[in-house]
């Protein structure tokens, strides 16, 4: 039978990922706020080595780093293809959110100072909204996912 930590873990972490957004677009909070960003990187940082450690135990411990490794790396991938799922599901239902997600993320980039670009930077990334979300939860999620994957491959007990 094929160990499934890495989904239980994934599902858990996107989430623990996705109840912490509607808590920040609930409550008024802006996008780039620091206490949701570190909170979300620490859930799935922590649900990532939780799996690894997990995967080594149900093995009797003697799984190879590899093996530890590649569960950690499965985990990330199963959190960041829920999350980015029930991500752009949200941005499409609730109306507004994009807007205020686009107006945040520009207040975030190099053209933050430049209010004369604001309204064609908008334009753009009204254009490019998915390609964008898409590719930055992938930077937020798969990074730090592997090193998180590394750090729990190192700390699993292994053959």
């Amino acid at each position: 039978m094929k160990n499934k930590t890495h989904l239980r873990f994934g599902l858990l972490a996107a989430g623990i990922n996705f109840a912490l957004l509607l808590t920040q677009h609930f409550t008024g909070a802006s996008s780039n706020n620091i206490f949701f960003r570190i909170i979300a990187l620490g859930v799935l940082v922590v649900a990532v080595v939780a799996s690894c450690l997990r995967f080594s135990r149900d093995m009797d411990h003697k799984a190879s780093f590899g093996e530890v490794f590649g569960t950690g790396f499965r985990t990330t991938a199963a959190a960041t293809v829920v999350f980015a799922a029930l991500f752009m599901l949200f941005a499409m239902m609730m109306p507004g959110y994009k807007e205020q997600f686009i107006q945040d993320m520009i207040a975030m980039g190099p053209q933050a100072n430049m209010p004369e670009t604001h309204a064609e930077e908008f334009e753009r990334l009204k254009q490019a909204f998915p390609v964008t979300v898409l590719s930055g939860i992938l930077m937020l999620y798969v990074l730090p996912g592997t090193v998180a994957a590394l750090l729990g491959a190192a700390l699993a007990k292994k053959k």
